[in-house]
């Protein structure tokens, strides 16, 4: 992926002055928010664990919120159980109102992400699974502000943003502020940090997978691939599913 100008300045600076502006901006949003109003958001992935485990330096008891969508990888269900119980996390685990297998039935499966609701049930199955229990713990908790491990290299829709808003957003159907400490890292310097700061591993990498998340989301490209690796149970049932769906499609 070819960076936009603005962002490989951001990207290519010394690893060493990232870490240190990742550490600033996690310290800086400590102090500003009273405490217990600023959350981490905490996927399984190796990227938010980052972001939790330099939260957690500066304050240990920070609250940890994980959606787990009904359909995530068994290794992350069980990875975020034990690092919950290692760690002593003060995890909150929301759960959405409509089904993985709801929102297919409504609205098809996920084509490749545009960013619009055009792109079939991507946006809805993003919306019910992750978007509304977000919203939903937000709310309950009065939080201020959440940190997330997103990077802007993830994809050219991140990019943008990130060129656009850096590493602080307000959302304002949430009323919050989006904090991204690694949003300018690369991979090799994800797994860098993992490997020097001996952080454990979801096994699902093991596996083969290069994200983690729903486990049958057919939104990102190399889907697949991926679950074909993964989960192959998995992929031959929303393999199916996908293409009946399809036909009927042309039947109609």
């Amino acid at each position: 992926m070819n960076l936009l100008k603005e962002v490989a300045e951001k990207v290519n600076r010394p690893f060493e002055i990232k870490l240190a502006e990742t550490r600033e901006v996690i310290k800086h949003h400590f102090e500003e928010f009273p405490n217990n109003k600023v959350a981490v958001a905490f996927s399984g992935g190796k990227d938010s664990e980052i972001v939790l485990w330099l939260c957690l330096k500066v304050n240990p008891n920070v609250p940890v919120i994980f959606n787990n969508t009904g359909v995530e990888y068994p290794q992350t269900i069980d990875f975020i159980t034990k690092l919950n119980q290692d760690w002593k996390l003060n995890l909150l685990v929301e759960h959405p109102e409509k089904t993985f297998w709801e929102c297919i039935e409504q609205y098809g499966f996920a084509e490749k992400k545009t960013g619009t609701r055009k792109s079939g049930g991507q946006a809805y199955c993003c919306r019910w699974l992750k978007e509304k229990p977000m919203q939903k713990v937000i709310k309950r908790e009065n939080w201020l502000g959440y940190f997330t491990g997103e990077t802007a290299i993830e994809n050219r829709n991140r990019m943008f943003w990130a060129r656009d808003r850096g590493m602080c957003i307000h959302l304002k159907v949430e009323k919050v502020c989006k904090i991204k400490p690694i949003l300018w890292w690369t991979e090799d310097e994800v797994w860098q940090f993992i490997k020097e700061n001996n952080l454990p591993i979801n096994e699902i990498y093991k596996l083969g997978a290069n994200r983690v998340g729903c486990m049958p989301c057919t939104a990102h490209k190399f889907w697949e691939a991926q679950l074909q690796k993964t989960n192959p149970k998995m992929y031959e049932i929303i393999k199916l599913r996908k293409d009946n769906q399809y036909v009927m499609r042309l039947e109609v």
